[in-house]
């Protein structure tokens, strides 16, 4: 190669050959004497031709032809290659159409060889190929044929070339197949969809970027009575729904401009689910003859360049829907049979007025109006007589009072009138006696003349109350009141009522009949393994649903069912009806549990519970491992000796005993040695601060640890956060209950829960260990300012703006370093470390203060609650070193093992 680059340049060619040529002429000359001594004439001549010819041609091989060859089938390959590279067939025919050449491309795109192909006319793959007789190609007809006699559509281009004398014609055949076959999909696709929405039974139409209306579906035909030819190409989509022109959702939607949908529509948004979709929805009065409530949706339609191509749009019919939702929310807020506000909504008139009065400085007046002697009259006259005395009432009521006023019928004969006025208390009595005259007026009912009469109690706002219940709660006293004083006639609420004396004699007598009317439910409370959290039992506790006062609290109702002696036969029922349920449970396959129930001291004392208990293990079948009775410590404390006698019975029936509020009575330990007792109850009122009063959490902790050294389990009710649930579960607390983990339900749905044995407040995982610092202060901008600088220092920086946000904190995370602002308000950082050294211990506390608290300080300082201070304004390296010094204080004496143990462990 370098020889042919050397001789790239004619001239030198040429010269190098006149010089062999010399050379060899001369070399010749002196060889021919001694080759042909006697030879003369024209052989000699010959011999010299010949001998130069032998001698030079080799050179001229070498010089000229070699290299011309080597560049010839050079060119010959880069041609056959870029030919071969071509994908679409390339073939060469001369000028009447005989077949010179194809390439790889053709071979494989009409399956012949080249020598099968070359010489054949172009007819032969070409069918519509015409050559001129002038030898001009004519027009390449769309169709090829091959080999195997199967034909394909193409695509094909003719050049022609002059070459050497000689005229030949180059064929480029593009194959088109497939992307008639992508064509015809995408068109039957295009069909489809459009088919899809003509023929959806959801209304639909679909508008171009210029807002002209490209579809116009049958159902939105049917939807608006506007035919898809007078919509089709119009830029007047509103017509459908508007007089008056206005956009619709996907002009809006083109445009952008959002704030023209304010008015037309009772809703309007962005579209949760379509991004940058809208959706609105409203009223239209008179849309193809009807009054329709429609849903609007609109998307826009983009390729994938991002281009909007138009947008569609649904309708949504849902008249009936809305109308069912209006009539299930007035049957939510007014009385079907007199059409007047019920209790729901009284509620919301009452927060209303109270609302407006604090601002225009208004009273606000409750009158509740209980009917006289109505029972009997619709004992006398029947359900539909007594309906139709209420409903005249109402009417009567409603036309005595101005029209901004609440009339409310609350059940049974019980009507409820609110009056907001800046002089209400002056003109109270007027109100109500003109009530009182309006509802004793005669009327008829069914051919009875009757006369009915009413008590009224009046509570007046702010001054007998400043919220609905107590408002109502002191109007319906003083109708009792009213009631009591011979009834026709008010009576206003005042304080030196005896209003407990007049709430007992009410829920007394309610009481009294609950038990009969079955109005007492048991609600179930889950009691949760510490360790693994889950289910482990229940505690049965019971509600009354009074129809009169709703669910009613036991804490109000039991001590009074105690006083009256109504507890025995309440509490024979709530252990029936728990035992009975938990077998109910057993037998339908969940997993057997023990229920607890609570012994009232009245049945302890009274009754023989231990025959009662047995009967209704017999009368449930429940197995008796699976009842759990508690009972608090003041019930075991008199008569120890029979207390003795009535434990052990009860354990020979196989139960288990629970000390019930453990550590509120006496605590006596000799006693609670003496009971068979298996497990004791940590009340809730030590586990209410129990992370952040250091007296708590030794009781707790001491209660924890005595019930183990006696071999008793211990459980911890009334537990409502995480803080509390950890730091019980890091002193060996055995169960728990409490708003944690649920509060009391209902049967069902504690039955669900047994079902999914999972609560979901219940999170039971270690505190993560870590170098971790706490930070508090009730600046944020200090807390934020600290906290950048120690991040920058790899620790873990926990941050709270108050004492009480700072011991929930500790009670999650395990702490080694604290700083606490002094200036604090609730409780100064002194104050908050000095717990914090009692509750954890093993922690480094660091106090922030100014110069002038450095004397209330001290103290502190004194009995070591505080290792360090950090001084205001502070300097970064200072606290630096000062946090270091902390850390290393701290791995000193506990070392830096990240399995140690939580730092509240420490004694």
């Amino acid at each position: 190669m370098k020889r042919l680059h050397l001789f790239s340049s004619p001239y030198a060619v040429f010269g190098t050959l006149m010089l062999i040529t010399c050379v060899t002429e001369i070399l010749v000359m002196f060889l021919l004497p001694s080759l042909f001594p006697n030879t003369e004439g024209p052989i000699l001549i010959f011999a010299d031709s010949f001998l130069l010819t032998a001698l030079s041609a080799p050179f001229g091989w070498w010089l000229i032809v070699r290299p011309f060859r080597i560049r010839a089938l050079k060119e010959s390959a880069r041609a056959d290659a870029v030919l071969g590279s071509v994908v679409d067939a390339v073939i060469s025919f001369d000028a009447v159409g005989n077949i010179e050449s194809i390439n790889r491309a053709a071979e494989q795109l009409f399956g012949y060889a080249p020598r099968e192909i070359v010489g054949q006319k172009m007819e032969l793959i070409l069918p519509g190929l015409a050559v001129g007789c002038a030898g001009a190609p004519g027009e390449l007809g769309s169709l090829a044929r091959c080999k195997d006699g199967s034909s394909l559509p193409v695509e094909s281009s003719v050049s022609r070339l002059d070459l050497e004398g000689r005229r030949i014609f180059i064929a480029i055949v593009h194959d088109i197949s497939r992307h008639r076959q992508l064509a015809a999909i995408v068109e039957e696709q295009k069909e489809f969809l459009e088919s899809l929405v003509q023929q959806s039974a959801v209304p639909t139409f679909v508008i171009s970027p210029e807002n002209e209306v490209l579809i116009w579906n049958r159902a939105c035909e049917e939807l608006t009575g506007l035919s898809a030819a007078e919509m089709l190409g119009r830029d007047e989509p509103w017509k459908a729904f508007s007089a008056q022109k206005r956009p619709v959702l996907a002009n809006l939607v083109i445009s952008g401009q959002v704030e023209q949908a304010e008015e037309g529509y009772s809703f309007f948004g962005k579209s949760s689910f379509i991004p940058e979709g809208l959706q609105a929805e409203g009223w239209y009065g008179d849309l193809n003859g009807c009054d329709r409530y429609l849903v609007f949706n609109a998307a826009p339609i983009r390729n994938n360049r991002g281009e909007l191509l138009a947008v569609i749009e649904t309708l949504e019919d849902i008249t009936e829907r809305k109308r069912y939702q209006e009539q299930l929310e007035y049957q939510a807020n007014y009385d079907g049979l007199t059409s007047l506000p019920n209790r729901n909504l009284l509620g919301d008139r009452i927060r209303q007025a109270l609302l407006i009065s604090y601002r225009s400085h208004q009273e606000v007046g409750v009158f509740v109006i209980d009917l006289d002697n109505f029972k009997l009259i619709n004992d006398t006259l029947g359900r539909d007589g007594g309906n139709t005395l209420l409903k005249a009432v109402a009417d009567r009521l409603k036309g005595c009072l101005r029209s901004g006023d609440t009339v409310a019928h609350q059940g049974g004969d019980d009507f409820t009138v609110v009056i907001s006025d800046q002089s209400l208390s002056d003109n109270a009595a007027l109100i109500a006696g003109n009530m009182l005259e309006v509802i004793a007026r005669p009327l008829r009912i069914n051919g009875h003349d009757l006369v009915i009469t009413a008590s009224i109690g009046i509570s007046i706002a702010p001054k007998d109350g400043e919220d609905v219940q107590a408002l109502l709660k002191n109007a319906e006293l003083a109708m009792y009141r009213a009631k009591e004083q011979g009834r026709n006639t008010y009576q206003f609420y005042t304080g030196q009522m005896n209003a407990r004396s007049l709430a007992r004699m009410s829920l007394e007598h309610q009481l009294r009949t609950a038990l009969q009317r079955e109005e007492f439910l048991v609600y179930y409370q889950p009691k949760v393994n510490a360790r693994t959290g889950s289910i482990t039992g229940m505690e049965a506790l019971v509600r009354w649903q009074s129809p009169e006062m709703g669910l009613i609290a036991p804490d109000t109702f039991i001590p009074l069912a105690e006083e009256i002696g109504l507890i025995v036969p309440l509490g024979a029922w709530v252990l029936r009806a728990a035992c009975a349920q938990n077998m109910a449970w057993q037998d339908a396959g969940l997993p057997p549990l023990t229920v607890s129930v609570n012994l009232s001291p009245r049945q302890f004392r009274q009754q023989d519970i231990a025959s009662l208990i047995e009967e209704t293990l017999t009368e449930t079948g429940l197995d008796p491992r699976f009842l759990e009775l508690e009972i608090t410590e003041s019930m075991v404390m008199h008569d120890a000796d029979r207390v003795t006698a009535v434990l052990g019975s009860l354990k020979r029936l196989g139960t288990s005993l629970s000390m019930d509020d453990f550590g509120t009575g006496y605590s006596s330990l000799s006693y609670l040695k003496r009971f068979p007792f298996d497990k004791l109850k940590i009340d809730k009122s030590f586990v209410r601060d129990i992370t952040c009063d250091p007296d708590n959490a030794a009781i707790a902790k001491a209660i924890i640890a005595m019930a183990h050294s006696l071999h008793m389990k211990v459980i911890a009710e009334g537990v409502e956060t995480k803080g509390q649930l950890e730091y019980l579960r890091s002193h060996g607390c055995d169960e728990m209950q409490g708003f944690y983990f649920s509060k009391p339900v209902p049967a069902p749905e504690f039955e669900r829960l047994l079902r999914e044995q999972s609560l979901a407040a219940a999170d039971l995982t270690e505190p993560a260990p870590g170098r971790k610092l706490l930070l508090v202060d009730d600046e944020e901008r200090v807390t934020r300012a600290l906290q950048r600088l120690l991040f920058s220092e790899g620790y873990e920086v926990l941050t709270a703006n108050s004492a009480t946000k700072g011991f929930e904190l500790l009670s999650l995370n395990r702490v080694a370093v604290i700083v606490s602002d002094f200036r604090m308000p609730g409780m100064n950082g002194a104050e908050f470390l000095g717990r914090v050294k009692e509750l954890y211990p093993s922690t480094v506390r660091l106090v922030l203060s100014g110069h002038a608290d450095l004397d209330a300080i001290t103290q502190f300082i004194n009995i070591g609650a505080i290792f360090k201070i950090l001084r205001k304004p502070w300097r970064d390296d200072e606290v630096r070193d000062q946090i270091s010094a902390a850390f290393s204080q701290y791995d000193l004496l506990y070392g830096e093992d990240p399995q140690a143990p939580h730092p509240s462990l420490h004694s």
